[in-house]
C-alpha cells in the first residue's frame, strides 16, 4: 500500500515497555486503546488448548488492539515485548475520531489492514477444519 500508519499519528502518548512485558493480556477488558510499534518488538500470542502460540510479529510501523475502541469485548489476545525496550503509542478513542476527521486515509489503512488480519485468521482456520465447514450450522440444508 506504501503509506506507514504512523504518518498519521501526532501528539499521542508514549509509553516504553521492557523485554517479557505485555502491553495487554488474552482476557483482559478492553480499555478502550489501540496501540503503534515505534521501536522495538512485540508478539501477539493465543491461547489454544491450554498452550500459548505466537501469531504474529509486530515491528515498528505496526498497530495492534483496534477492536478495543470499536468493540467493548475482552482483550483477544497478549501482545509481548521481545526486544530489549520497546516504545508503545497510545491512542484512545477520542485522538481516534479526531485522526479520522482530519484524514479519512487513516481510516481506510486501518479498516484494510484489519480486514486483511481477518482473511488470514480465516484462511487458518480453513487449514486447521481439514476442509469441513467453519460454521455447520450455517452450511446445514
Amino acid at each position: 500500500m506504501g503509506i506507514n500508519i504512523l504518518e498519521f499519528i501526532n501528539n499521542v502518548s508514549v509509553k516504553t515497555y521492557l523485554a517479557g512485558e505485555d502491553v495487554f493480556k488474552e482476557k483482559d477488558p478492553s480499555n478502550g486503546m489501540m496501540y503503534f510499534v515505534f521501536t522495538g518488538a512485540l508478539e501477539i500470542r493465543k491461547s489454544y488448548d491450554g498452550e500459548e502460540r505466537v501469531i504474529r510479529n509486530l515491528e515498528p510501523g505496526s498497530f495492534f488492539g483496534e477492536i478495543a475502541l470499536i468493540n467493548n469485548v475482552p482483550r483477544a489476545a497478549t501482545a509481548r515485548v521481545i526486544t530489549e525496550k520497546a516504545k508503545i503509542g497510545i491512542l484512545d478513542q477520542e485522538m481516534f475520531y479526531r485522526i479520522g476527521q482530519t484524514n479519512p486515509k487513516f481510516f481506510s489503512l486501518l479498516l484494510n489492514t484489519t480486514i486483511q488480519r481477518l482473511v488470514s485468521v480465516e484462511d487458518e482456520i480453513a487449514k486447521l477444519s481439514s476442509g469441513q465447514p467453519i460454521h455447520p450450522i450455517r452450511n446445514r440444508d
